[in-house]
């Protein structure tokens, strides 16, 4: 059996592409550009649709402040690698869906490359703009959600936990 760091490319791209996780990359101007088959359903736009828009476009426009801020950060603060933030998103038939975002600087050196994007889709019961209730902790979704917790624990064990993350980054960008 092959160990972690064995894995090839291909099983790279399809941890990424196959994944039922919302996942993307997203270009320093914040244009997604590279989403997998699971962001394309949670925000209702094809792959063609999203590249021809940014993140803030199908944001809810009560959380672009503090969204904007986090990605900002990202790109002009070495020291700061993760951001997370819990937003709405609004899909492209109007509807209302709540992410637990976490947000990856990809660097080359000190070279700004793009965003690293994972979308946890959120139930929350809201009256007027504030929730009333908040989500589960971790391991109450991982025990709800096993298949999506192994696959995002794997690529957390690739993007967070080795040190090739510019060629995993290569094979993702790779993808056609």
């Amino acid at each position: 059996m092959q160990t972690f760091d064995e894995l090839d490319d291909d099983w790279v791209r399809a941890l990424f592409t196959e994944s039922p996780t919302p996942m993307a990359l997203v270009s320093p101007e914040h244009r997604v550009f590279r989403p997998n088959d699971a962001y394309c359903r949670l925000v209702g736009y094809s792959r063609g649709e999203l590249a021809s828009r940014t993140w803030k476009s199908f944001t809810h426009p009560d959380d672009l402040a503090g969204d904007e801020s986090g990605a900002e950060s990202l790109k002009t603060d070495l020291e700061t690698e993760v951001y997370t933030v819990t937003k709405r998103y609004i899909t492209k038939s109007g509807e209302i869906v709540w992410v637990n975002l976490h947000v990856r600087a990809i660097r080359d050196g000190e070279r700004f490359v793009c965003y690293f994007v994972v979308a946890h889709p959120i139930k929350y019961p809201v009256v007027g703009t504030t929730a009333v209730e908040q989500p589960s902790n971790w391991l109450d979704w991982c025990r709800k959600h096993p298949k999506d917790a192994l696959m995002l624990g794997g690529l957390a064990s690739i993007v967070f936990g080795r040190d090739s993350i510019i060629e995993i980054l290569k094979a993702v960008l790779a993808l056609k």
